[in-house]
């Protein structure tokens, strides 16, 4: 294996002498995991290896041999801390003696004890900063298997179950008379769907079929993008340096792999496709709830194996969150789908839906089986793997109302064995309240965990509810300090205050109960003994930690009020002593997660006011400007509105109040919901005049003016942006005034008086070079190019939007990252580039739907559908389009709508259905309607009434007329008075 790093930081060598010990080398492999140490397996004969190392562990089960021992001896001649572990009893040998003369070298006789003593010493050396990094396996020469991504579940030998499952896997590539290419294995976290894919992977397939090659790739890796998989494919395939296929332009790479995939038999496999979805290509994808995401979703798929019985006679249609967030991702599965001598296996927790119909069944050439519980046969044997007794007549009934749950099972598989040696009768007397039939289904699940829970030690236990108190996956590091005793001088602990002795006295308990952990070895026996009962998952690649939902809810609700403040106290001491992370060291989520979790704990103990100060000071300015993390911001916001966001929020000051109201309707508002926002900023508006606070009504009404363009309401957004304008300059706010003239300039526009949006551009941009800021001349150039493209004009659209982009990578804020190479596409777009405009298109819908703003997607969306007429391909534009209409109906975006149902009319055109087009034509001028004229949406407008009347047709009949005298006097202002 080679490793794929980002500095020169080294890693940690493990000797070759485990490769013949596989059980030790899991414990070794997984004490460097526990400890974010990337561990990296000596190969024979390569001695680079140990070059580029940082460390050396150096594991002999049996005696050395000349090159194990030399493996160490060059390690050791360059001075590389080397930790050396000897099982005991081996004979006497020179290489043993200069072994056992390694400082603090140890002897062990269990894999246990190795493990305790590895991860003790490893902590001691953190000093050394090894790097936690993932690695991608060396691309070998087919038909040797390529694992690009290492696998650390279970070996596959203890595989139990599944065995219908892996019989239609096994038909599926030795059957010849289906056309089934592409099979997925959907299931939710827990059932095992990766497990049981790498088992038939590694130990089946091979049997079966005479493959030229195989290949497991893992988009669980940070690495594993869908441009990474095309290119690693490629090189497999073709016995080929990566370098050379990188060289290859991406269309080409894509043709000539799915050429090869057509044309000779490979078997790839590919693991965790959910994380190219739009619905996992959030910046918080890994907390995402699996047991919501079903119905979020619509993730069931007509004519699947294993469908779930309620869901049975239903048919549901693709829904948009199911789609691959890059569009060119989604475009090759389909095409996978249609290759000859190949099988493409995929495991995913929801069902692509760029793999289904509009009818709801799979696209031809693909199939979807769905996991749900064991079969009963199969629950009893893993029931039984674990050493457990009881009679079926007694087991059935209880997995039975449990859904056959593995996770459910192993829990209290756990519980058993750790309270009665596997005896379940003995169990059962003991634990005679234990009666999880005669109720619901989740009632039940939560009963049977609650069971298995009791038999934790006190530090596990400890362990899980400190977890459960964390709002996002938690790091191992963050872990340590909460749970583990310090290795101080006597006395100092209690001087210091006592981290642990003060959280078991907040919890109410004796410090005897749990007063932490004496060592890191105990932690990792303690987490060791949770993931083996299915209680705690371990993302090993990334070291974190985190609770399914069912686990969670029991193991927090069991906890009193008192014990539960106690945590959020411990959290919020633990946080609180961490430095803020500076806005331009801000890449991720992660970056942010000790001030979330900071922040959570502030909620958690009612201190909201605290709450929203550090909410100011640390995460509103990263996440609104660095990531854009707008979904993420709503749901910290909404913390602050225990009673609903239609009461105030729990701040002790209505300046406050109306500041959170605010912010949380702009995070609506970017985050695609402008409808919902709208009647919220317009209440902040009302709050800050009530306070006589100007410059707060003014930012209100900006961004009120902002939510009103966006659906359609131009008249009130005039005036909004208008009075915005004035009480700018009334206050002498340059800045606001920029802001307000940007607002104004994409009202006008809206309603065609583009003469007035480039004067209030122009002076705004004058106003900003004075004030020397980027990100607002960033800003005001992408307004800039999108005027020029409404109004054709092609070389100051394309030098505008360069220049927007030339601002944008000052600071690197996200939106204005995304706002700048949409236009940079649209004005591609104009100058007839139509590559150049898909590149740019496509770049800014994958960024779009990573950061949610959905106004940007929506316009990416309609760009490619433009880009798919143009090129002579109507019918892909017409599908293209159908990512616009949910979304857009949802957030109420009127304009959006207009621009798309205008590319449909055409595209109804070129395919020759103008009745369709008409149709189309006729709903586009409905929507840029608008508040009726002069009000409307110019430029759809327009765009439809050419449609018409090239088809002969009339406008619909019925439009509304607006009173606008109900709006008030008309706000009047001068946009760039001479002296001002």
């Amino acid at each position: 294996m080679r490793l794929d790093r980002t500095d020169k930081r080294a890693y940690a060598l493990i000797g070759s002498a485990l490769q013949s010990a596989p059980e030790l080398l899991r414990h070794v492999t997984e004490a460097c995991q526990r400890m974010s140490i990337a561990p990296h397996i000596a190969q024979p004969n390569m001695p680079r290896q140990i070059d580029e190392a940082g460390l050396f562990i150096g594991v002999y089960p049996q005696s050395p041999t000349p090159e194990s021992f030399a493996e160490y001896s060059r390690a050791a001649a360059r001075n590389l801390p080397c930790l050396i572990f000897l099982r005991e009893g081996l004979p006497e040998s020179d290489h043993l003696a200069a072994l056992r003369a390694e400082p603090e070298a140890m002897t062990f006789s269990t894999a246990e004890q190795l493990r305790a003593a590895l991860i003790n010493r490893l902590a001691s050396l953190r000093a050394l900063k090894l790097e936690s990094l993932h690695y991608v396996g060396i691309i070998p020469r087919p038909p040797e298997a390529y694992i690009a991504h290492p696998y650390t579940l279970l070996p596959s030998s203890q595989m139990i179950g599944r065995r219908m499952q892996l019989d239609v896997l096994s038909e599926w590539i030795t059957a010849r008379e289906h056309k089934v290419r592409l099979m997925n294995v959907v299931a939710i976290g827990g059932m095992g769907k990766s497990a049981m894919t790498w088992h038939w992977f590694s130990e089946i397939a091979p049997r079966l079929a005479d493959f030229r090659g195989r290949m497991w790739w893992s988009f669980y890796e940070s690495d594993a993008y869908f441009e990474n998989f095309v290119i690693r494919a490629l090189a497999y395939v073709t016995d080929s340096p990566e370098e050379e296929i990188r060289e290859i332009s991406a269309t080409e790479r894509e043709r000539e792999l799915l050429e090869i995939l057509d044309r000779e038999p490979f078997l790839i496999v590919l693991d965790g496709l959910e994380r190219i979805l739009i619905a996992y290509a959030r910046m918080d994808a890994a907390r995402l709830d699996d047991d919501s995401l079903d119905e979020e979703t619509a993730n069931v798929v007509a004519g699947a194996l294993g469908i779930p019985k309620e869901a049975q006679g239903t048919i549901f249609t693709p829904n948009r969150l199911r789609k691959t967030a890059d569009p060119r991702a989604g475009a090759f599965l389909r095409k996978l789908a249609n290759v000859g001598a190949s099988r493409i296996l995929i495991s995913t927790r929801l069902y692509p839906a760029d793999l289904q119909h509009s009818s709801g069944y799979p696209i031809l050439g693909s199939f979807a089986m769905f996991l749900s519980g064991l079969e009963d046969d199969e629950a009893l044997a893993l029931w039984r793997a674990y050493g457990c007794s009881g009679t079926e007549a007694e087991l059935l009934p209880i997995f039975n109302a449990v859904q056959n749950y593995p996770l459910l099972i192993r829990a209290l598989a756990g519980a058993v064995i750790a309270s009665a040696g596997g005896d379940f009768a003995a169990w059962r007397r003991a634990n005679s309240g234990f009666a999880p039939l005669r109720q619901s289904a989740e009632a039940v699940r939560a009963h049977v965990m609650s069971y298995a829970l009791r038999s934790l030690s006190p530090g596990a236990r400890r362990t899980l509810e400190t977890v459960a108190a964390f709002r996002m996956p938690t790091f191992y590091a963050s872990l340590v300090p909460l749970l583990v005793k310090p290795a101080e001088p006597q006395g100092q602990e209690a001087q210091q205050g006592g981290l642990r002795t003060a959280l078991s006295n907040l919890l109410g308990k004796r410090p005897a109960a749990f007063s932490g952990f004496v060592s890191e070895a105990e932690l990792d026996a303690a987490l060791t003994d949770l993931e083996a009962r299915g209680l705690l998952g371990w993302d090993k690649r990334a070291n974190r930690y985190d609770l399914h939902p069912i686990v969670r809810g029991v193991v927090w609700n069991a906890l009193d009020e008192q014990a539960q403040q106690g945590l959020y106290a411990a959290l919020n001491a633990h946080f609180s002593a961490m430095p803020a992370v500076r806005l331009e060291d801000v890449r991720s989520l992660d970056d942010l997660t000790p001030s979330i979790e900071l922040y959570n704990t502030l909620i958690g103990m009612g201190k909201y006011d605290e709450a929203f100060a550090l909410y100011d000071a640390r995460l509103h300015l990263p996440m609104l400007r660095r990531l854009s993390a707008n979904l993420q911001r709503a749901e910290l916001l909404e913390q602050l509105f225990p009673d609903g966001i239609e009461r105030a929020p729990r701040l002790s000051t209505k300046i406050a109040q109306a500041r959170a109201i605010n912010d949380l309707a702009l995070a609506y508002q970017m985050s695609g919901r402008p409808t919902r926002a709208a009647p919220l900023f317009l209440r902040a508006v009302n709050m800050a005049e009530y306070e006589g606070i100007p410059r707060n009504v003014a930012i209100g009404l900006m961004n009120f003016a902002e939510s009103l363009r966006q659906v359609g309401d131009l008249f009130p957004a005039a005036m909004s942006a208008n009075r915005a304008l004035l009480i700018a300059r009334a206050i002498n706010n340059v800045s606001d005034e920029v802001t307000a003239l940007g607002i104004l300039a994409l009202t006008r526009m809206a309603y065609g008086a583009y003469a007035d949006a480039e004067v209030a551009l122009q002076r705004a941009i004058r106003l900003q070079t004075s004030l020397n800021h980027p990100q607002g001349q960033s800003v005001l150039h992408a307004f800039m190019a999108q005027l020029a493209v409404w109004r054709g004009e092609v070389a100051r659209a394309q030098q505008y939007a360069e220049q927007a982009w030339h601002f944008a990578q000052t600071l690197h804020y996200e939106a204005d990252l995304v706002r700048a190479r949409r236009f940079q596409g649209e004005a591609a777009l104009l100058a007839g580039d139509l590559s150049a405009a898909e590149a740019a298109l496509i770049e800014t819908l994958t960024r779009a739907r990573a950061a949610s703003l959905v106004e940007h997607e929506l316009g990416a969306v309609i760009g490619l559908a433009e880009v798919r007429l143009r090129s002579g391909q109507p019918e892909q534009a017409r599908t293209t389009l159908e990512d616009v209409w949910e979304a857009a109906e949802r957030g109420g975006f009127r304009l959006a709508q207009a621009d798309a149902l205008n590319v449909l009319a055409r595209a109804e055109i070129a395919i020759e259905r103008p009745e369709a087009a008409v149709q189309a034509a006729q709903a586009a001028v409905q929507m840029a309607w608008c508040m009726s004229e002069p009000y409307t949406y110019a430029r759809g407008m327009a765009q439809a009434r050419q449609t018409l009347e090239k088809l002969g047709a009339d406008l619909p009949e019925g439009l509304p007329a607006v009173d606008f005298a109900q709006f008030g006097a008309p706000v009047q202002v001068e946009i760039d008075p001479p002296h001002g």
